[in-house]
């Protein structure tokens, strides 16, 4: 019985000493035949969960999205620098009597205070090409989430606009082009756009006619800001509207699966 309990103590001691294979915990949702949380091993990268999920071939690549809870401390900073901004400028508005920049400042604010912080860092995602680039195939992160969308046939319009506007998507239109179909508010500024393209890049276009950018096209899914006037803006901080659509670019498109 003696020897018995020493082999036993000794097999479990040695069990005991086993190396125990780390894993990181991602979840992977949308346009994918396995979504749901994936345990993968410690030295997982983009293309061990893109792979593992098996993005279907409808996956919309340009919009998918690589949320890191490590970047949304960063991000509501980012929002609430924002929030700061637009709360200032609206107040300051107010006290000049400027009732028409008051209005559109305070919308501007509840549609940005309504919006998630993502943790979105810009990422390519397409499993194969993410897997032969090895400077791209970057590390997970435990809480990590890709998400891959459908593809959409729309671009919204957002901002110092009378209404969010969602336009049919009109293949090698110039992004100036849709503001006829998405009339300014009173108070816009009609010198500039901002054009936030699907992976998260920002692209400031100029649309008067002493500052015209060459046509730019979009892409689906693309959103338009309208920003508010620049000289407004210079009031509380001449970088606000760069700032609101930094913001909006950490935005996710709509798809199956997806949420805040």
């Amino acid at each position: 019985m003696k020897r018995w309990m020493l082999t036993s103590l000794a097999m479990l001691l040695a069990s005991a000493t086993l190396p125990v294979l780390a894993q990181v915990q991602v979840r992977v949702e949308g346009a994918v035949d396995h979504p749901g949380v994936l345990n993968l091993k410690d030295s997982a990268r983009l293309s061990d969960a893109a792979l593992a999920a098996q993005v279907r071939p409808d996956a919309y690549m340009l919009g998918a999205a690589w949320l890191r809870p490590s970047l949304q401390s960063e991000q509501q900073r980012q929002k609430a620098g924002v929030l700061f901004d637009l709360d200032s400028l609206h107040l300051q508005a107010l006290q000049r009597g400027d009732a028409a920049l008051a209005e559109e400042v305070g919308r501007l604010r509840n549609r940005i205070a309504a919006l998630p912080v993502t943790g979105r860092m810009p990422a390519l995602l397409d499993p194969r090409p993410v897997e032969a680039n090895a400077a791209a195939n970057l590390p997970l992160q435990p809480g990590d989430r890709l998400f891959y969308p459908l593809r959409p046939t729309t671009i919204r319009v957002v901002g110092a606009v009378q209404q969010p506007c969602t336009l049919p998507l009109q293949a090698m239109q110039d992004a100036r082009s849709y503001l006829a179909a998405c009339p300014y508010s009173r108070r816009a500024d009609h010198d500039w756009i901002y054009v936030i393209e699907p992976d998260g890049r920002v692209f400031r276009q100029g649309v008067a006619l002493w500052n015209r950018s060459l046509p730019l096209s979009l892409a689906q899914g693309a959103v338009i800001y309208v920003p508010l006037p620049a000289r407004a803006a210079q009031h509380v901080d001449a970088t606000l509207n760069h700032d609101v659509a930094a913001f909006l670019a950490t935005q996710t498109l709509p798809g199956p699966g997806a949420t805040p």
